[in-house]
């Protein structure tokens, strides 16, 4: 009795540890995660799927504060990896999830493509999904936008959405509460046919829309035009620029003055060198040329990036050559996280690279006050079922940034890519 009493007093002394309730801290209600498992992580390298027949495309709810065996739900919904990181759009108030199936599961018996990103069917419908519930994600409806939508941004209740389908490149919905379009437009492109968009970035405004462009390589931007409050076009601003070598996702930093582009030199999987984010100004007046403001280098094959709440931090996730195929020297390994600070200007000063333990991981977002990090990861070097997975790291502010990883993480299912925060 006198040693309980003692470790008791010990404890309320503080003299030793209490073990947290949650393992997982992140500031948030919840996180929306999208999976593909249509396809090994290795497809994007040589091709061969190696589908599991039992594993089904799925987005996965998770909700916060997480207790064990409670807070985490799934509802089947078409997807697919192949998009730049803006495959999924979640209104700052939560309550549903727009999903682009951009491409469609394989026929059955097709094991294998020359080509996986280009030789996918190409898929044409927005999902929508209540997640009012987060432990109990429901499937809603879905419909067409146009064949093979790339990308989605959403600004309010307004979505923004490319597609290579002609006379659809730029659709526009004003989304209605249940989300289903209360107004839906194919806005001009007016862009040289040779290119598509492949990426679509509302600035924080709700004025300007940003678009990355494939075949030559540039970005660009468009003004919004409003009439009584509602998008009745939009004018581009400007002539595009060229960034890099193979520019996909982009963000605007949190102020809105300066835009970061992600060049990874080549698609998804298949790069052997470092890339690079772009910092981009804007002219938003017109009075001027757009320019590329300055660079600084990321790992290999970075599938996208994430900048704090107060615009402070960027993390970028590099996969490496973690998804090579697992016959390979070193298979499995060698992705990684790299941490910035960003200054008034926008250049990214890097702080340090964080080794990341699992394959290919592609998604990243802050929490709501940028106290922690989440990252999705494709799938782990495990035989059998194996799973997709959300990590957690912690993140120091001030003047010395730094991460570290948290102690649980969250399985889901496998070909976990795009993830979302819902505030």
């Amino acid at each position: 009795m006198k040693k309980v009493a003692l470790f008791a007093g010990l404890i309320a002394l503080g003299a030793v540890p209490v073990v947290a309730q949650s393992t997982i801290n992140f500031n948030a209600k919840g996180l929306i995660v999208i999976s593909d498992a249509d396809l090994a992580a290795s497809a994007l390298v040589d091709g061969k799927l190696l589908t599991d027949n039992t594993a089904k495309d799925q987005l996965t709810s998770i909700k916060f504060p997480i207790e064990r065996g409670k807070g985490i739900g799934s509802a089947l919904i078409s997807n697919s990896v192949f998009g730049n990181s803006k495959t999924i759009a979640v209104p700052v108030n939560g309550g549903l999830a727009y999903v682009l199936e951009n491409k469609l599961r394989p026929a059955d018996g097709v094991t294998q493509y020359k080509d996986a990103a280009a030789e996918f069917p190409a898929g044409e419908k927005l999902y929508v999904v209540d997640i009012m519930n987060l432990a109990a994600p429901k499937a809603k409806f879905g419909f067409s936008v146009g064949k093979n939508p790339t990308s989605i941004d959403i600004n309010k209740n307004e979505l923004i959405i490319s597609t290579r389908d002609a006379g659809k490149e730029l659709v526009f919905i004003e989304a209605a509460p249940d989300g289903k379009p209360a107004r839906f437009l194919n806005l001009p492109a007016a862009l040289d046919t040779t290119s598509k968009i492949t990426d679509l970035t509302w600035h924080p405004s709700g004025d300007f829309i940003a678009f990355t462009l494939d075949n030559s390589n540039e970005v660009g931007i468009y003004k919004v035009i409003r009439e009584a409050g509602k998008l009745k076009n939009v004018e581009l601003l400007g002539k595009p620029i060229k960034v890099g070598a193979d520019p996909s996702m982009g963000k605007f930093s949190t102020d809105g003055k300066h835009y970061f582009v992600l060049d990874s030199k080549a698609k998804q999987g298949g790069a052997s060198e470092p890339g690079e984010i772009h910092v981009v100004d804007f002219s938003m007046d017109g009075s001027a040329e757009h320019k590329v403001v300055s660079k600084a280098a990321v790992g290999v094959n970075t599938g996208s990036f994430a900048t704090s709440p107060d615009g402070s931090l960027l993390v970028a996730v590099n996969a490496g050559k973690s998804g090579s195929p697992w016959s390979e020297a070193g298979a499995g390994t060698g992705a990684s996280l790299t941490l910035y600070k960003v200054g008034a200007d926008g250049a990214l000063a890097k702080v340090a690279d964080y080794p990341f333990e699992g394959i290919y991981p592609r998604g990243v977002v802050f929490d709501k006050d940028g106290s922690n990090l989440a990252v999705s990861v494709f799938e782990y070097l495990e035989f059998g079922a194996g799973t997709g997975g959300v990590e957690f790291y912690s993140v120091t502010k001030g003047d010395t940034p730094a991460l570290k990883k948290q102690g649980a993480k969250v399985s889901v299912g496998k070909g976990a890519h795009t993830v979302r925060i819902v505030p």
